[in-house]
């Protein structure tokens, strides 16, 4: 059976996994789900993912959400190429560090900004609410990136190795997003060219990034 993905292009996590599907010729059927429209919150959708958030994907009947949990299955399920989510334990372990880390790092910092900058207006958050997201993000990020830009000084992917992992690519959709939030990693040398080393790595770059880009571009408008 086909796998069916449940996803979002702006969402960081959504083209993370995309890119890891398209990229390894995993056959699969999307599924498009609007988070701003409120699509994830629908009681149909939440027979997909009780959690109602995305991605989600359903492969042979079996439900799965969690967007670094899915790239990990997908790298057992279909075993793929080593590189990814690498067999030998101390290898896999640098990687998972990366996953977790991530989560209350990287992007910590960077929803608090979209909650500052992008539904503070929107959900009418008070002007100190606001005001104390962006800070805790501004700080959070700073710290996020300066670490990640120190660790790519030593290594050209996130987990060392010879080739990119699966911790890149989660990591690399966080921070090419992050012109959404008000934010930039311009100050910071090793992941500038990280991004552009991975741009050209990941095939499947320009078209998973597609709708965000051109979201980025009527922004600037």
């Amino acid at each position: 059976m086909v796998l069916d993905l449940y996803t979002d292009w702006i969402s960081q996590p959504c083209r993370a996994v995309s890119m890891l599907l398209m990229d390894n010729n995993i056959e699969h059927h999307v599924h498009e789900i609007g988070i701003m429209k409120g699509e994830t919150k629908s009681a149909a959708y939440k027979q997909i993912n009780p959690s109602g958030k995305v991605p989600s994907i359903v492969d042979d009947g079996f439900h799965l959400g969690e967007s670094h949990t899915i790239m990990r299955y997908l790298c057992e399920s279909r075993n793929l190429p080593d590189h990814y989510y690498p067999k030998d334990i101390k290898q896999r372990a640098k990687v998972d560090y990366w996953l977790d880390w991530h989560h209350s790092n990287l992007r910590h910092g960077s929803l608090r900004l979209i909650g500052a900058n992008v539904f503070g207006p929107i959900k009418q958050f008070s002007e100190q609410k606001i005001e104390e997201l962006r800070k805790e993000g501004n700080d959070v990020l700073k710290s996020s990136l300066t670490f990640i830009d120190e660790n790519l000084s030593k290594s050209n992917y996130i987990a060392g190795g010879n080739q990119l992992s699966i911790a890149d690519i989660a990591l690399v959709c966080e921070v090419v997003m992050l012109p959404i939030s008000g934010a930039s990693y311009e100050d910071y040398p090793n992941v500038q060219a990280w991004v552009k080393r991975l741009s050209t790595e990941i095939k499947s770059w320009d078209e998973a990034n597609a709708t965000l880009n051109k979201f980025l571009a009527s922004q600037k408008k």
